[in-house]
């Protein structure tokens, strides 16, 4: 009696094998961009934490002398390396409203709007499946935005 694996048998378990990966495949890329969105996310959120804390030590109004250099860049704030975003840029639309948004190259871009001292949210512009894909939900101006 010989032992060992027929070439039937290891030619089901590899087709058992290419199934299971080509199954799981786009669950693992998708969970790996919600990873580097989180990167994103956490910047903005940091960004408009420092921006809202000047805006109640400026008697309710908005600056970002000392936050932006010449160009807009977010100078100044303590966020996390930015590896696969652009460098976050804050732009000042009144006293009262101001915007941070960072890019993740050729996919989608995240902007977060402040007003009034208080972060109101953190949307996605781009690509709508990769934006519905690292958690944001769709609102009814069909926005993508995500939830406060």
């Amino acid at each position: 009696m010989k032992k060992g694996f027929t070439l039937i048998e290891l030619l089901i378990v590899m087709v058992i094998v290419g199934v299971l990966v080509t199954v799981s495949l786009p669950k693992y890329r998708a969970s790996m961009e919600r990873g580097r969105a989180t990167e994103g996310i956490n910047n903005v959120r940091a960004i408009s934490d420092a921006v809202n804390a000047k805006y109640v030590m400026n008697e309710n109004s908005y600056s970002l002398a000392g936050l932006t250099d010449s160009n807009g860049n977010v100078t100044g704030v303590d966020m996390t390396k930015s590896v696969n975003f652009s460098t976050p840029k804050m732009t000042l639309s009144s006293d009262s409203k101001v915007t941070v948004t960072t890019t993740r190259t050729g996919s989608y871009t995240l902007t977060a709007t402040n007003q009034n001292g208080e972060l109101i949210s953190i949307e996605c512009t781009g690509d709508s499946e990769t934006c519905q894909n690292i958690g944001m939900e769709k609102n009814s101006s069909g926005k993508y935005v995500l939830p406060l």
